[in-house]
């Protein structure tokens, strides 16, 4: 959730109790107006005969419309849409236009709305509008509150703030394409402004600081992220700033600002105060104390102890973000003190000890990540409770003992990361998580069985139990995943890190939802692979290697039509590598190596990528990559299944003792049986000798008198 979202948050409770005019619009509404609303809904997929609908506010004098909140009515079209804005002119007396979320793609007529004389507040934000602002927008009269943010809007901005109407109070243009250098004293005169966003428009360069400027307004949120703050003039914080006195929200992230601690800020602000990914160096202040609610200090270079009295100095801190910097030492008993607290992040410093108890008994904690550190100790405390909890990224620690019991409570987890820790036990006594989508405990000594209630997490999306002790079996109701089996959403917005094709990978955004994987690898596992799990037709990446497994590849593997990476090597699989498999058009990293394979490799455009190391170490297995070729007695690449009895046949006939054996008993019971019917038949010993003495006179014939003559 974007933090700095408060004025559209706002808006949206203004527009709660809105509906429509209390008198139909057929006989309330002037008939220019009512064909202009029919003309608007239809655009937007109303039916013809939807006259009276939310959205629309009338005037309760003369029933003409004064407000229109379309809020999300088209957010779920597939394709976006252009809208006629001419539409909207004939609607005089229009004060509000909203359009928050509806797809749009582009406007016809933009400029037709400057028309509207009355008209105070224009918010088309969240939509993916690619214009170019028209001047007229912006020195309409009356209007006070320009929301334009989250689109592609693009062009020079400062001609548009240069002309931007006296009366303005809210501009928020972030989020788009817009470019040009920016200097702050073109809005020294707007006295009412209380609200500007202009972050995260990459091509812009906003300066505060020359020319010499004095502000006449006293802004409540100012959003200046990452657009090149003050880079000509050296990227200190904004100085007016200090003569600012109602900030509530204050974002200047992304900025390569220098500079000390900016503890005068703190006091400044009173709401939330973000300082991300800058380059702001010094130690956190021990003595001031501060309303904040939201703190973001991330991604900089401060150092040293956090201030053991955190509870005195931000007793209202709902979320802290302090991650990627250099602290150290304890993390504060204090910070468990603080009641509101649901959001913490501290990751990627050099913190240590145990993490304090108060943090994880009855919290209202919803995100804990304390990945990336030295801390010691049990992870959790083993009485935690933490019922909101949602996220719990503990990895890359020196915690010991056994898996937290008392996540049992947290029913509302869709990830836990402890990997890379030393903890011991087994994972026993787990609630069924229903939301779980990442469950990853790799790197640990955690041993026993594959825990059952697995099978009934069916939004996993990524499970990895690797370099641990597990034994047993693979459970084979794995199957029963939603996320495996069908194209269900991802429902974590933290990336997740995932070893996939060797390689470790970090996956976030769009990637993340696409992705998925299970990693039982370096373990225990006995018995057979499952032929269920080629139900999950969803998986992209499967690695079992480097266990104890026995008996065939299955055949089902076949159906995996999205399967990337499929690792079985280093366990002692038998028999044939299915042929169907080397179909798999998706497969690009495969290894069976070091098993007891026998037979042909299948032949294949996609095995033909695959290296001689990813079948080495199966003295049976046969051509290419390998360097051993098929003979005649090896089985045919079409890779049929052996008759077991041709296969006992073959196997005994191969040997050589046997085989002449087999000929000699079978010649000498040939002979000796005829020459015993000749001894016991007189009948057999008069036509056996007859014959005889025929073929002596046609030889004796032949040869004296053919050849003679």
């Amino acid at each position: 959730m974007n933090i700095f979202s408060t004025y559209n948050g706002m808006l949206l409770l203004f527009i709660v109790m809105i509906t429509c005019c209390n008198i139909g619009f057929n006989h309330g509404c002037m008939d220019e107006e009512r064909t202009a609303l029919q003309e608007i809904t239809e655009s937007m997929g109303y039916g013809h005969d939807s006259y009276e609908w939310e959205g629309v506010h009338c005037s309760p004098t003369n029933s003409q419309v004064i407000e229109i909140y379309f809020y999300f009515i088209k957010e779920d079209s597939e394709e976006q849409w252009f809208l006629d804005m001419s539409l909207f002119s004939k609607l005089k007396q229009l004060q509000a236009l909203h359009l928050v979320g509806n797809n749009i793609g582009g406007l016809d007529n933009p400029d037709a709305i400057c028309e509207l004389a009355n008209l105070q507040r224009l918010d088309l934000s969240i939509n993916s509008i690619e214009e170019e602002v028209p001047p007229c927008w912006g020195n309409m009269p009356k209007l006070r509150t320009l929301d334009l943010s989250k689109n592609e809007f693009r062009g020079n901005l400062t001609s548009i703030l240069a002309n931007i109407s006296k009366n303005i109070e809210v501009i928020d243009f972030s989020h788009n394409l817009f470019e040009g250098f920016v200097p702050f004293s073109i809005l020294a005169n707007l006295s009412n402004l209380k609200h500007l966003g202009l972050s995260y428009n990459y091509h812009l360069q906003v300066e505060t600081e020359d020319p010499i400027w004095h502000p006449s307004f006293q802004v409540q949120h100012l959003l200046l992220a990452d657009c090149n703050l003050n880079h000509q003039s050296g990227q200190g914080i904004p100085r007016f700033l200090s003569t600012q006195y109602n900030l509530q929200t204050l974002d200047l992230s992304s900025n390569s600002l220098v500079g000390n601690f900016p503890t005068w800020l703190l006091q400044n602000v009173s709401s939330v105060l973000s300082l991300r990914s800058n380059c702001f160096v010094g130690q956190f202040p021990e003595h001031f104390q501060s309303t904040l609610s939201t703190l973001d200090i991330s991604d900089n270079r401060f150092d040293g102890h956090l201030p053991l009295h955190f509870d005195l100095i931000l007793p209202q801190l709902f979320e802290f973000n302090a991650s990627s910097n250099q602290f150290s030492g304890n993390i504060p008993l204090s910070v468990g003190e603080l009641k509101h607290l649901e959001r913490v992040d501290l990751s990627n410093n050099r913190l240590s000890g145990p993490v304090p108890v108060g943090l994880t008994q009855n919290s209202p904690l919803w995100y804990l990540n304390l990945s990336n550190n030295s801390l010691e100790g049990e992870p959790l405390a083993v009485n935690c409770k933490m019922p909101k909890l949602h996220w719990l990224l503990l990895h890359n620690n020196h915690f010991v003992g056994e898996f937290p019991a008392c996540l049992s409570n947290s029913l509302s987890l869709r990830l836990i990361d402890v990997r890379h820790n030393d903890l011991l036990g087994t994972i026993s006594s787990l609630s069924v998580l229903m939301q779980l989508g990442a469950f990853l405990v790799g790197g640990n000594q955690i041993s026993g069985h594959l825990p059952k209630e697995l099978c009934e997490m069916q939004m996993l999306q990524f499970l990895d139990f690797s370099n641990n002790r597990f034994s047993g079996n693979i459970p084979p109701c794995l199957h029963k995943s939603l996320v495996w089996k069908n194209k269900n959403q991802a429902n974590s917005w933290v990336p997740i890190d995932f070893t996939t094709k060797g390689i470790s990978r970090l996956y976030q955004g769009i990637p993340l939802t696409l992705m998925t994987g299970i990693d039982f690898s370096v373990n225990t596992l006995v018995g057979a692979i499952p032929q269920a799990i080629g139900e999950l037709s969803e998986l992209h990446s499967l690695n079992l290697s480097n266990n104890h497994l026995t008996g065939h590849i299955p055949t089902s593997f076949k159906e995996l039509n999205n399967l990337e990476s499929l690792d079985l090597s280093h366990n002692n699989l038998t028999g044939h590598i299915p042929p169907e498999i080397s179909q798999m058009s998706t497969l690009s990293k495969f290894s069976v190596a070091f098993n007891n394979l026998r037979g042909s490799i299948p032949s294949s455009t996609q095995f033909s990528t695959f290296s001689e190391s990813d079948f080495e170490g199966n003295p049976e297995l046969c051509g290419e990559p390998l360097q051993r070729k098929c003979s005649g007695n090896d089985d045919d690449d079409d890779g049929r299944k052996e008759n077991p009895s041709e296969k006992a046949v073959e196997g005994v006939f191969d040997k050589p003792l046997i085989f002449y054996s087999f000929v000699f008993i079978s010649y000498s019971l040939g002979f000796w049986g005829f020459i015993a019917r000749l001894y016991i038949s007189t009948n057999w010993r008069r036509k056996y000798f007859a014959t005889i003495d025929r073929w002596i006179e046609h030889l004796f014939y032949i040869k004296f008198f053919k050849l003679g003559t």
